[in-house]
C-alpha cells in the first residue's frame, strides 16, 4: 500500500486529502492531524496518524516533528501557512552570528570559504545588534532576534540533546557510524567543526530561512529520542556548512553569544530601539530574564514594563556580595555567618480560594522544591500569604567527633545519592516582598526585624526542615567584627558578611553594601584555556595548568592569570567537566612559562572556578593578574557568566594593598 493510500485510510476519504493540499502544508498538516483517531487513542496511534500526514503533505521531518508537537500543545494554534517566511538564516549566521563569535579570518577561510571579520571591538559589537533588533521587515519577532544575539533559540530553557543523538542524526545523513565520529571527535575537538566537515554545501539550497531553524530546533523539546534524531538530520540534510556551525552551537547550549557580549551592552541595545528607559529596563532585568524582558516589551510595550513588579513564584536575580570587605569599612556593619551552601530565596502565594503554591529558586531561577525535602512545607508553613525570603540552605554532616558544617560538595553530593545523611536547616537573612508589598527599598535592619518576626513562630516546630535567622549582629568597628568572624570560623562555617544596616536589596547586582570576610581573598572566574603538562600535546598528554579570565570593561574576558596544582581527583572531574560540556574550541594556544613555552587548548567560558590568591600584581605594560591563585571551588551550570567577577575588582583590590 502506498503511502498516500495509508494516509487515505487513517484519514478518510480522497475529498480530506485534497482539501489539506488546497491549504497548503502547513495548515493541510494541521487539519490532518485534527481528524479523530477513532478507538486507537494512543500516543503511538497519534504517530502513525502523524507520519501519513507528513508522507501525503511532503512535509520533511524537522518541520512535521515541531507542527506536531505544537499542535499537541495547543490544536486551536494553527500557524499561518507563511509564517516560515524570514530572512535566509545564512544570511543571519554570514551578517549576525559570524562577526559576533569573533572567529580569526583564517579559520572562517578554513571552515566555510568566507573570510571572517575577526574580533570586533565592543562599539562595532553594539552597533552591529542594534541595528539587527532594529532592522525591520525581518520576519522574526523581537525575542527571536534577541535569541539569536544571545546563541539561544530556547530562551533559557534547557533542551537536554545529548551527545549521542547529535552523533547519530549525524550518521544518519553522512553514511557514517556513530563510532567512527566519536574517533574523529576526538582528534578535531570541536564538535561543531565535525559537522562541518561533514557537509556537502556551502549553504541551504533552497534556502533555510531562520524562522524554519528556530522553529525547527524549539520543536525538539520533548520528543522522544527516535524524533528528536529524526528531526536533527532532516534539518542537517539541509543545513550548508556555515548554518551547520551555528545550529550544532545552539543544540549544545555551551556557546552563548551573550557572555561576551553582556547583558548591559543588549540592554543598551533594546533601550535604543524600543524607546524604553534605560533605568526602567535594569529594573525589570532583576526581575525576569532577558527573553521574557524582550517579550514585555515587544508584546506590551512600556506599559507592560511599567507594570512590571516584584511578585512571589516569578523567579528574580539576587543580591551578591562584593569580594572582599575593604580597610576603609565604614561602621557599624550587619556582620553575618557566610554558609556554605545553596542560596535559595522561598516563594509563597496563597490565591483567593486559599490554595497556597510555593517555589524555591536558585541562583539561575530553578525550582528546586522538588529536590530538596521539607522545602515546601517549610513555605506552607510560613504564617502569611505572599512571601519572599532570601536564604542559604545548609547541613551539618556527623563525624567520629560529632557534627561540623558541611561543605556545599556534601549537600550536592547527597542530592545526588551519593553522600551520607545530613542534616539540613535553612539560614533566612533577608525579606523581599510580604504579603502585598515590596521590601527592597527599605533598610536592611528594618527588613531583618520583619523577617525575624515572622519566622519567629515556627522556632522549635516539627518541620522537616527546620528554619532560622542567618547567625549575626550588629557590629560597630573593626575589632568587634574580628571577634564574630573568629567565632564563626570556630565553628566551622567559611567567615562573614558585612552589610550595610540601612542598604536596599539591591536585585540581580553585585554590590559593595555587601562585602565578604574569608580566610583568604577569593573570585569567581572563568576557565578560558589549559595547558597540557609537556611543551606539546603529544600522546597521553594531560592538563596541568589553566587559563583564568575575568569579566572585562568592554565585550569579552580578560585573562588575568594561570592555575596549577590541582589534584588528580579535582583535576579528572574539571577535564570530564569540559568534556561534557562540550567546551574545546578545536584552537590551539601557546603560553611562555618559567619552564619554557607550553602549549595548550583554548576553551569556550563555561565553567565557573573560585580562585584564591595572595594579592594582585600590576606589570610593566599595566596589566594585571593574580599572585600564587589556587582553585578551590568548580562550578559547571550552576553560576552565569555574567556573575562572574570583572577586571575593575582587581584594579580596586590592588590599589587597596598600595593604600595599607
Amino acid at each position: 500500500m502506498s503511502d498516500l493510500a495509508a494516509a487515505v485510510r487513517v484519514l478518510g476519504e480522497d475529498a480530506l486529502l485534497e482539501r489539506a493540499r488546497a491549504l497548503g502544508p502547513v495548515r493541510g498538516f494541521w487539519e490532518l492531524l485534527q481528524q479523530p483517531l477513532g478507538e486507537a487513542r494512543s500516543r503511538e496511534a497519534e504517530l502513525v496518524r502523524m507520519r501519513d500526514a507528513q508522507d501525503a503533505l511532503g512535509l520533511p521531518d524537522h518541520l512535521a516533528c515541531a507542527l506536531w508537537r505544537r499542535w499537541r500543545e495547543d490544536p486551536e494554534d494553527a500557524p499561518d501557512e507563511g509564517f516560515l517566511d524570514s530572512l535566509p538564516f545564512h544570511d543571519v549566521c554570514h551578517g549576525l552570528l559570524l562577526p559576533l563569535a569573533g572567529l580569526a579570518p583564517a579559520r572562517s577561510l578554513r571552515l566555510f570559504g568566507l573570510r571572517g571579520r575577526g574580533r570586533l571591538d565592543g562599539p562595532a559589537r553594539r552597533a552591529l545588534v542594534t541595528g539587527f533588533l532594529a532592522q525591520p521587515g525581518t520576519g522574526l519577532t523581537l525575542v527571536d532576534k534577541v535569541c539569536l544575539v544571545r546563541g539561544d533559540p530556547f530562551a533559557g530553557e534547557r533542551l537536554g540533546t545529548s551527545l549521542n543523538v547529535l552523533l547519530d542524526a549525524l550518521a544518519t545523513v553522512s553514511m557514517t557510524s556513530p563510532g567512527a565520529l566519536r574517533g574523529t571527535l576526538g582528534r578535531v575537538g570541536d564538535l561543531r567543526e565535525l559537522f562541518v566537515a561533514h557537509a556537502e554545501r556551502h549553504r541551504s539550497d533552497p534556502p533555510l530561512t531562520t524562522r524554519e531553524v528556530l522553529v525547527a530546533l524549539r520543536g525538539l523539546k520533548g520528543l522522544p529520542t527516535r524524533l528528536k534524531r529524526d528531526a536533527l538530520a532532516s534539518l542537517l540534510s539541509r543545513a550548508g556548512r556555515l548554518e551547520r556551525f551555528f545550529v550544532v552551537g545552539f543544540l549544545r547550549q555551551g556557546s552563548r553569544v551573550g557572555q561576551t557580549l553582556g547583558d548591559d551592552a543588549l540592554i543598551d541595545a533594546l533601550a535604543e530601539v524600543t524607546g524604553a528607559e534605560r533605568a526602567r529596563l535594569d529594573v525589570g532585568r532583576s526581575l525576569v530574564d532577558m527573553f521574557e524582558l524582550t517579550r514585555l516589551l515587544e508584546e506590551e510595550g512600556h506599559a507592560g514594563l511599567a507594570a512590571l513588579a516584584l511578585r512571589p513564584l516569578a523567579p528574580v536575580g539576587p543580591m551578591l556580595a562584593g569580594p572582599e570587605v575593604p580597610a576603609d569599612q565604614a561602621f557599624p556593619v550587619l556582620f553575618e555567618t557566610k554558609y556554605d551552601g545553596i542560596r535559595l530565596m522561598i516563594h509563597k502565594a496563597t490565591n483567593e480560594r486559599g490554595r497556597v503554591r510555593s517555589a524555591a529558586f536558585t541562583r539561575r531561577r530553578l525550582d528546586w522544591t522538588q529536590q530538596i525535602p521539607g522545602l515546601d512545607a517549610l513555605a506552607w508553613a510560613l504564617p502569611c500569604r505572599d512571601v519572599i525570603l532570601d536564604g542559604e540552605l545548609h547541613a551539618h554532616v556527623f563525624t567520629e567527633v560529632g557534627p561540623r558544617p558541611a561543605s556545599v560538595y556534601d549537600l550536592l553530593k547527597t542530592l545526588r545519592g551519593e553522600g551520607g545523611p545530613l542534616r539540613y536547616r535553612f539560614a533566612a537573612f533577608d525579606l523581599l516582598y510580604l504579603d502585598g508589598k515590596d521590601l527592597t527599598a527599605e533598610p536592611l535592619l528594618k527588613r531583618r526585624a520583619t523577617l525575624a518576626a515572622l519566622i519567629a513562630p515556627l522556632a522549635g516546630a516539627p518541620l522537616p526542615l527546620p528554619v532560622s535567622l542567618s547567625d549575626g549582629e550588629l557590629v560597630k568597628d573593626r575589632e568587634s567584627m574580628r571577634r564574630l568572624y573568629e567565632l564563626f570560623r570556630s565553628q566551622g562555617h567559611e567567615g562573614g558578611i558585612a552589610k550595610d544596616p540601612n542598604g536596599p536589596y539591591e536585585l540581580g547586582r553585585r554590590s559593595d553594601r555587601w562585602t565578604k570576610l574569608k580566610p583568604a581573598l577569593t573570585l569567581d572566574l572563568a576557565v578560558t584555556g589549559a595547558l597540557y603538562t609537556t611543551s606539546a600535546d603529544g600522546p597521553g598528554a594531560t592538563f596541568g595548568t589553566y587559563l583564568i579570565a575575568a569579566l572585562g570593561e568592554g565585550p569579552g574576558l580578560t585573562e588575568v592569570g594561570r592555575v596549577q596544582g590541582l589534584g588528580a581527583r579535582d583535576s579528572a572531574q574539571l577535564v570530564q567537566a569540559i568534556l561534557d560540556e562540550g567546551l574545546l574550541t578545536g584552537r590551539s594556544l601557546e603560553r611562555q612559562t618559567s619552564s619554557g613555552l607550553k602549549a595548550g587548548v583554548e576553551l569556550r567560558p563555561g565553567i565557573v572556578a573560585t580562585v584564591r590568591f595572595e594579592g594582585v600584581v600590576r606589570d610593566e605594560a599595566g596589566v594585571l593578574s593574580l599572585r600564587d591563585p589556587k582553585i578551590v571551588r568548580i562550578r559547571t551550570g550552576e553560576k552565569d557568566l555574567s556573575e562572574i567577577d570583572r577586571v575593575r575588582t582587581l584594579g580596586d583590590l590592588h590599589l587597596r594593598q598600595r593604600l595599607r
